[in-house]
């Protein structure tokens, strides 16, 4: 066991959610929420940067998504969207008892972070979105071949999709091939707390394999939208100056719903930035947030 770090978990309408939990309940929680594929220990370098770099202590808590990590997988004939993960993060502060957050969204956790603020606005005290306002948008066109897709995919790969792994080891070099700054010992971190032994003896990622199906509902920017311009609490969004996503253009639109909105990019970080960067990345937060 890290030092300073518990894991729990609560339940959510009958699904196991797992969570770390770093300091006391206080009135200032803070809610981490991973990226897509990513698990809730990724954040750990983070939150130790930004405990240092805090003049009081933190209450800090960092949910496994469903179908990720140490968190429960939907029942047979389920899948995963976008409300049932803002339905788990609201079950999850509802739980720890708190009336309001403060929430910063990694990528996947970011669009989960800014539809939880758009739905509660209220309960969000201040919103921190790393690379996270959403996924490229759709068109009404795209949802029937898409939704044709997702049936083929579901019954031709379902859950049967299991990459296999001979080793530990293996599984932290996969990480660094699709992340080639993220440091060695860090990514062996990654794999231990990521990776599962199957009944054969190899070794597999610990995530739903129904994620690597094209899910069936497209994103359509004008919907996020509504919810963006809902937002209230200061916001910051973040971007590494090497990511892939800085050269998308139909973010703009996305940031100016916005209306209380600061804008930062981190050097010498890729897409993920909280990796990469931490040390960054926690100075940037900590003056946002004025720690």
């Amino acid at each position: 066991m890290i030092p300073g770090l518990r894991e729990k978990s609560i339940d959510a309408a009958g699904l196991n959610i797992h969570y770390l939990e770093w300091g006391e309940p206080a009135d200032d929680l803070i809610v981490l929420v991973h990226g897509f594929l990513d698990h809730a220990h990724s954040w750990r370098p983070f939150v130790i940067a930004l405990q240092g770099k805090s003049k009081k202590p933190l209450w800090i808590v960092a949910p496994d998504c469903r179908g990720h990590g140490d968190s429960g997988w939907v029942g047979a004939g389920g899948y995963y969207h976008f409300p049932d993960y803002v339905f788990d993060l609201h079950c999850l502060i509802e739980s720890l008892g708190a009336s309001r957050c403060g929430l910063i969204g990694h990528s996947m956790g970011g669009s989960i972070s800014f539809l939880y603020t758009g739905t509660f606005p209220q309960r969000v005290r201040s919103l921190v979105l790393i690379e996270g306002v959403g996924p490229p948008g759709s068109l009404f066109s795209d949802a029937p071949p898409r939704m044709e897709k997702w049936i083929t995919e579901v019954r031709e790969r379902g859950r049967d999709h299991f990459r296999q792994y001979p080793s530990i080891n293996a599984g932290a070099r996969q990480l660094q091939q699709t992340n080639p700054r993220l440091g060695s010992e860090f990514a062996l971190e990654l794999a231990h707390t990521g990776m599962r032994q199957n009944a054969s003896g190899k070794w597999v990622w610990k995530f739903d394999p129904l994620h690597r199906t094209t899910a069936p509902q497209p994103f359509y920017m004008d919907q996020a939208i509504e919810f963006l311009r809902r937002i209230k609490c200061p916001t910051l969004t973040i971007e590494g100056n090497q990511s892939h996503q800085t050269k998308r253009t139909d973010k703009q639109k996305r940031f100016e719903a916005i209306s209380n909105r600061r804008h930062v990019v981190i050097e010498n970080a890729g897409h993920m930035v909280h990796q990469d960067n931490p040390e960054a990345l926690a100075q940037t937060v900590s003056d946002f947030l004025g720690l």
